[in-house]
């Protein structure tokens, strides 16, 4: 199998009967992430402080 970012040839490590692979070139390690996050607000002082007064 090669590496979806450079195309060298990924390496595989088992361990405890699980596989990952590797690739030493870039450095891909084969773990898919999410990169996408849904943005949030962020509280002010302002309203922190009232939220704490109002407890």
């Amino acid at each position: 199998m090669d590496c979806p970012r450079c195309d060298a040839p990924l390496e595989a490590y088992v361990l405890f009967g699980r596989e990952a692979v590797a690739c030493e070139t870039c450095g891909y390690l084969g773990v898919t992430v999410e990169h996408r996050s849904e943005p949030r607000e962020i509280e002010s002082w302002q309203a922190a402080i009232d939220r704490f007064r109002s407890e």
